[in-house]
């Protein structure tokens, strides 16, 4: 059998005569993902609290200074420190004490640093923005609280930087970039079925 060639015109030609399944496959799959999306799966949501890991702070300089070197060398220590069960143990206390009855574990707790950065960033990723930013906050209390004792230092050589904030916008999942994804993958499948069953009515 001789090859039907498609000319541009032709093309939509035939997605003219079944726009229907176009349409009703694009828009049914749309409307799932953003059912899905905002339905189904639950929401994710970000805390940051950054540490400042340096030397010392003295009453001319608010400010903590100390050999960036040594500094950079505690920084691995500090993270393995923020997130231990002491740390994290004495932060689920201190919710409770405040009346947050709220259940957390390692695996949503983060700690990063760049490289040869002496900044420590420590990140909850939660189901709840408020929660995400309690948690940050108590774990960061614990650690400028314990960190002294843990490292027997003489003097405190860590600054928490600043208070987690409550974020409401989650990071997973991103319900308008799945949505728009979806449409242009269901478009371009609706179109190849749209040529199948043209195809499969020929022969």
């Amino acid at each position: 059998m001789k090859e039907e060639k498609l000319s541009f015109s032709r093309f939509f030609s035939i997605v003219l005569q079944r726009v229907w399944i176009v349409i009703v496959f694009t828009v049914a799959a749309v409307i799932a993902s953003a059912y899905v999306s905002y339905q189904v799966i639950e929401p994710t949501y970000e805390s940051k609290v950054d540490i400042l890991i340096a030397g010392k702070q003295t009453k001319e300089s608010p400010v903590l200074t100390g050999h960036i070197d040594d500094s950079l060398k505690l920084v691995n220590t500090y993270q393995d420190i923020i997130k231990s069960p002491y740390i994290l143990n004495d932060a689920k206390k201190r919710l409770q004490n405040d009346g947050h009855m709220i259940n957390f574990d390692e695996d949503d707790v983060f700690v990063s640093s760049k490289q040869d950065s002496q900044v420590v960033q420590l990140r909850v990723e939660y189901s709840s923005p408020l929660e995400a930013s309690l948690i940050a906050n108590a774990i960061s209390f614990s650690f400028d609280q314990k960190v002294q004792h843990i490292m027997n230092l003489s003097e405190k050589n860590s600054k928490v930087l600043n208070k987690a904030t409550v974020n409401h916008d989650p990071i997973f999942p991103q319900p308008l970039l799945i949505i728009g994804i979806t449409f242009v993958l269901s478009f371009i499948f609706s179109l190849w079925l749209t040529f199948a069953v043209h195809r499969f009515r020929k022969n």
